[in-house]
Protein backbone atom coordinates (compact mmCIF):
# COMPACT_ATOMS: atom_id res chain seq x y z
CA UNK A 1 0.00 0.00 0.00
CA UNK A 2 1.71 3.27 -1.03
CA UNK A 3 0.59 7.28 -0.87
CA UNK A 4 1.25 9.02 -3.92
CA UNK A 5 1.41 12.76 -3.72
CA UNK A 6 0.36 14.95 -6.81
CA UNK A 7 3.02 17.46 -7.78
CA UNK A 8 1.95 19.90 -10.55
CA UNK A 9 -0.92 21.25 -11.45
CA UNK A 10 -3.21 24.07 -9.40
CA UNK A 11 -4.17 24.25 -5.97
CA UNK A 12 -0.72 23.64 -4.25
CA UNK A 13 0.36 26.88 -3.13
CA UNK A 14 -3.17 28.78 -3.13
CA UNK A 15 -6.59 29.56 -4.82
CA UNK A 16 -7.06 30.08 -8.72
CA UNK A 17 -6.15 33.85 -9.01
CA UNK A 18 -9.31 35.63 -9.30
CA UNK A 19 -7.93 38.99 -10.12
CA UNK A 20 -9.04 40.43 -6.29
CA UNK A 21 -12.35 38.58 -6.17
CA UNK A 22 -12.69 35.55 -4.44
CA UNK A 23 -14.31 32.78 -7.04
CA UNK A 24 -15.87 29.32 -7.20
CA UNK A 25 -13.78 27.08 -9.74
CA UNK A 26 -13.09 23.19 -10.40
CA UNK A 27 -9.84 21.36 -9.68
CA UNK A 28 -9.94 18.47 -11.13
CA UNK A 29 -7.00 15.69 -12.05
CA UNK A 30 -6.62 12.49 -13.96
CA UNK A 31 -5.47 9.28 -12.47
CA UNK A 32 -4.98 6.14 -15.17
CA UNK A 33 -4.72 3.03 -14.09
CA UNK A 34 -4.56 1.56 -17.87
CA UNK A 35 -1.21 2.27 -17.44
CA UNK A 36 0.13 2.15 -14.39
CA UNK A 37 -1.84 -0.50 -12.35
CA UNK A 38 -3.58 1.33 -9.28
CA UNK A 39 -3.35 -1.34 -6.43
CA UNK A 40 -5.95 -2.26 -3.59
CA UNK A 41 -4.94 -0.02 -0.86
CA UNK A 42 -2.91 2.77 -2.48
CA UNK A 43 -4.05 6.30 -1.77
CA UNK A 44 -3.33 8.91 -4.28
CA UNK A 45 -3.49 12.60 -2.70
CA UNK A 46 -5.76 14.11 -6.00
CA UNK A 47 -7.06 17.73 -5.14
CA UNK A 48 -5.01 19.64 -3.14
CA UNK A 49 -7.57 22.52 -1.16
CA UNK A 50 -5.37 25.33 -0.04
CA UNK A 51 -6.38 26.79 3.60
CA UNK A 52 -9.39 29.05 3.93
CA UNK A 53 -11.34 26.90 1.33
CA UNK A 54 -14.70 25.38 0.93
CA UNK A 55 -15.90 22.32 -1.51
CA UNK A 56 -19.17 22.56 -3.01
CA UNK A 57 -18.76 19.27 -3.96
CA UNK A 58 -16.61 16.34 -5.60
CA UNK A 59 -16.84 13.34 -7.34
CA UNK A 60 -15.01 10.69 -9.66
CA UNK A 61 -16.30 10.17 -13.44
CA UNK A 62 -14.57 7.37 -15.12
CA UNK A 63 -13.39 7.65 -18.17
CA UNK A 64 -11.66 4.94 -19.67
CA UNK A 65 -14.12 1.67 -18.15
CA UNK A 66 -11.53 -1.07 -16.77
CA UNK A 67 -12.44 -4.31 -15.59
CA UNK A 68 -13.00 -6.10 -12.22
CA UNK A 69 -14.72 -5.48 -9.40
CA UNK A 70 -11.82 -2.79 -7.76
CA UNK A 71 -13.99 0.26 -6.76
CA UNK A 72 -12.73 4.07 -5.61
CA UNK A 73 -13.20 6.16 -2.90
CA UNK A 74 -12.98 9.83 -2.21
CA UNK A 75 -12.86 11.52 1.06
CA UNK A 76 -10.33 13.66 3.06
CA UNK A 77 -10.09 11.20 6.17
CA UNK A 78 -12.98 12.58 7.83
CA UNK A 79 -15.53 13.36 5.19
CA UNK A 80 -16.28 11.05 2.04
CA UNK A 81 -17.55 12.10 -1.01
CA UNK A 82 -17.91 8.67 -2.69
CA UNK A 83 -17.72 5.90 -0.78
CA UNK A 84 -17.59 3.27 -3.97
CA UNK A 85 -17.10 4.13 -7.32
CA UNK A 86 -17.15 1.27 -9.40
CA UNK A 87 -15.18 1.06 -12.88
CA UNK A 88 -17.93 0.80 -15.44
CA UNK A 89 -18.23 3.42 -18.34
CA UNK A 90 -19.34 6.62 -17.73
CA UNK A 91 -20.08 6.05 -14.29
CA UNK A 92 -20.30 9.18 -12.32
CA UNK A 93 -20.37 9.60 -8.96
CA UNK A 94 -19.97 12.77 -6.65
CA UNK A 95 -20.98 13.59 -2.83
CA UNK A 96 -24.65 13.94 -2.66
CA UNK A 97 -25.71 13.92 1.05
CA UNK A 98 -25.65 16.78 3.02
CA UNK A 99 -22.52 15.96 5.04
CA UNK A 100 -20.87 16.44 1.56
CA UNK A 101 -22.12 19.59 0.59
CA UNK A 102 -20.20 23.07 1.54
CA UNK A 103 -17.73 21.98 3.71
CA UNK A 104 -15.13 23.85 5.03
CA UNK A 105 -10.85 23.57 5.35
CA UNK A 106 -9.36 26.54 7.52
CA UNK A 107 -5.97 24.90 6.91
CA UNK A 108 -4.89 23.10 3.49
CA UNK A 109 -5.83 19.69 3.06
CA UNK A 110 -6.28 16.45 0.28
CA UNK A 111 -9.09 15.26 -1.16
CA UNK A 112 -7.56 11.54 -1.71
CA UNK A 113 -8.65 8.38 -3.72
CA UNK A 114 -8.40 5.28 -1.84
CA UNK A 115 -8.33 2.26 -3.80
CA UNK A 116 -10.53 0.32 -2.20
CA UNK A 117 -12.01 -3.11 -2.93
CA UNK A 118 -9.62 -4.31 -5.07
CA UNK A 119 -7.05 -3.54 -7.96
CA UNK A 120 -8.37 -0.92 -10.47
CA UNK A 121 -7.76 -0.66 -13.90
CA UNK A 122 -9.77 2.05 -15.08
CA UNK A 123 -8.91 5.90 -16.20
CA UNK A 124 -10.81 8.63 -13.89
CA UNK A 125 -11.35 12.50 -13.79
CA UNK A 126 -11.47 13.78 -10.09
CA UNK A 127 -12.78 16.86 -9.49
CA UNK A 128 -14.23 19.41 -6.85
CA UNK A 129 -15.87 22.27 -7.14
CA UNK A 130 -14.42 24.70 -4.52
CA UNK A 131 -14.43 28.36 -3.02
CA UNK A 132 -12.25 30.38 -1.80
CA UNK A 133 -13.40 31.82 1.47
CA UNK A 134 -10.44 33.43 3.22
CA UNK A 135 -10.76 37.33 3.70
CA UNK A 136 -13.81 38.06 2.95
CA UNK A 137 -14.71 41.25 4.42
CA UNK A 138 -12.22 41.30 6.26
CA UNK A 139 -10.97 44.74 5.32
CA UNK A 140 -14.49 46.05 5.44
CA UNK A 141 -15.21 48.75 8.37
CA UNK A 142 -18.20 46.40 8.82
CA UNK A 143 -21.90 47.47 9.82
CA UNK A 144 -22.93 49.79 12.89
CA UNK A 145 -26.63 49.40 14.70
CA UNK A 146 -28.38 52.15 16.83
Amino acid sequence: MATLTKTGGTGTTGHVSGNGVAKTYVQSTVIDGTSTNLTSGDVYQAINLPANSIVMSAGIDVITAGTGTGTLALGDGTVTYVAAATQGAGQMASGDAVAELAVTYAAADTLDVTVATADVNSKVRVWALIADIGGIGDAEAGDTFA
